[in-house]
């Protein structure tokens, strides 16, 4: 699959212009012409960082919800986050960053809603959410080309290991269709589009 055929999920067009807000963004587009100031990336990687924390907590709620089968697949996403956050720390201490600093507001209410989800809702929904979360992070990182002083982070978010897994979980969620999935699809949308705006503008 390429990256351009998300785009054309149920899921994502449902989103409509969610999904371009999700998916494009005034950051990354600094990033790509090489005018980002620092402070934003810095912004980005520690709000980012803390983010992820979060997010792991929702991956492990979606996993003690999903029925056997798809197990697997969660607990790899959870592995994967693991190395992820490990990646994180090296990144910040290189920059001198510190990573206990507190969540901006915007990432705050994202967390919040992604636990919140992770009781409330139905592993089929969790599934949407978990897709989305991803789905959104490697289109919108593919849109810049793999140069530069960021090609690293460019490179985590696009590459083929990667990109297959957001198609699994695309195909599970597809699978495992329900009526609250694009809903809770599009809140997603709409966090991501808040999250990319608070690293920009601070």
């Amino acid at each position: 699959m390429q990256i351009s055929e998300f785009g054309s999920s149920r899921l994502a067009l449902g989103a409509g212009d969610l999904w371009e807000a999700a998916t494009r963004a005034s950051f990354l587009d600094a990033i790509g012409d090489g005018t980002l100031p620092q402070e934003a990336f810095d912004r980005w990687l520690v709000q980012d960082y803390i983010f992820v924390r979060g997010f792991t907590s929702f991956v492990a709620l979606t996993a003690a919800k999903a029925p056997r089968p798809e197990q697997s697949l969660v607990i790899g996403g959870l592995s994967a986050l693991d190395e992820e956050l490990a990646w994180f720390e090296r990144q910040a201490d290189e920059r001198g960053l510190d990573l206990s600093a507190e969540p901006h507001p915007v990432c705050w209410r994202y967390m919040d809603y992604l636990i919140e989800a992770g009781y409330a809702q139905s592993f089929e929904v969790l599934l949407a959410i978990f897709y989305g979360v991803e789905v959104a992070y490697t289109v919108a990182w593919s849109r810049l080309e793999s140069t530069g002083p960021y090609a690293d982070f460019i490179d985590r978010w696009t590459n083929p290991a990667f990109v297959e897994y957001v198609k699994k979980l695309r195909e599970a969620a597809e699978s495992h269709a329900h009526p609250g999935q694009q809903e809770e699809f599009n809140r997603v949308m709409g966090h991501e589009r808040e999250f990319w705006r608070m690293t920009w503008e601070g």
